[in-house]
């Protein structure tokens, strides 16, 4: 009997150099142990990361969590927001692949989501 991979995904802000060798390495480490590894979304700054993941999203990634695949009306009720922003909200999280979409409806694919980003204050 096999056992499903537990999905995950990791949400980081790096530069873009910090992006390329934190995914040669992710790489690397994948094809060495040759196992799952889990997903990365990178975002070069805190800007690009809330333009995508703002609190509405984010609060239909936790409600799509709980309820498991739906139809977009269904979750716009659940969340009592209007169908068409929650549409437009989707397919903005579905181009990032936090989402997916298939015949049954929308659903958060992964198992756990971790989002990880430091502030460093800057020299004056």
């Amino acid at each position: 009997m096999q056992t499903k991979t537990k999905r995950t995904l990791e949400i980081k802000i790096l530069t873009e150099e910090q992006a390329m060798q934190a995914s040669a390495a992710r790489f690397l480490d994948a094809w060495g142990k040759g196992e799952y590894a889990g997903e990365y979304l990178t975002f070069t700054s805190p800007g690009m990361f809330f333009d995508v993941i703002n609190s509405r999203r984010w609060d239909l990634v936790v409600k799509l969590q709980r309820l498991g695949k739906t139809s977009i009306r269904e979750l716009a009720r659940q969340v009592q927001r209007d169908v068409r922003r929650v549409h437009d909200d989707i397919k903005i999280l579905i181009e990032h692949n936090i989402v997916e979409q298939d015949a049954g409806g929308v659903y958060v694919p992964f198992d756990a989501i971790h989002a990880d980003f430091t502030l460093v204050a800057e020299a004056a």
